[in-house]
């Protein structure tokens, strides 16, 4: 092998590796901090604007609607975020299903996490990342506490 591959296989070890770590140390989930509070704010105005009429201003549903916080949680248990965006995207509000547009359901999304008590963080959730954001029920138990 020659002076440029060593270097060049030196070099992609060293950009790639920490990628590698962190994907093997563990993976996103929904108590990560995945959205902001500005944001979850801007989903709480949309929220009763176009979801509140049937699913409450508290969230709790209704005798024909699920409610969006308390059983809602274990429900969700096992997928991952983009489920719960493509379900809101495509099948509400009722009245005029995917009627909003993507930034404004994960504004919804973020305020149904917030709702649910799950905390916030330092930037807002996007398309991009839905799937790789886990939904745990329950906050999972950090790895240091494991060892």
């Amino acid at each position: 092998m020659g002076l440029k591959t060593v270097l060049a296989v030196g070099m992609m070890t060293l950009i790639v590796a920490p990628g590698i770590a962190v994907a093997q140390q563990g993976r996103i989930s929904i108590w990560d901090g995945v959205y902001t509070d500005a944001q979850a704010e801007r989903g709480r105005v949309l929220y009763m604007q176009s979801c509140s009429s049937c699913h409450g201003a508290d969230l709790s549903g209704s005798f024909e609607t699920p409610p969006l916080v308390g059983r809602f949680m274990p429900y969700w248990s096992g997928s991952t975020l983009d489920a719960l965006f493509d379900y809101v995207s495509t099948a509400m509000p009722m009245h005029s299903p995917g009627a909003l547009s993507a930034g404004a359901n994960t504004d919804i999304v973020a305020f149904i996490l917030k709702s649910n008590d799950i905390p916030s963080g330092s930037k807002d959730l996007g398309t991009g990342n839905l799937k790789a954001i886990h939904f745990d029920p329950a906050k999972p138990v950090s790895r240091r506490a494991r060892k």
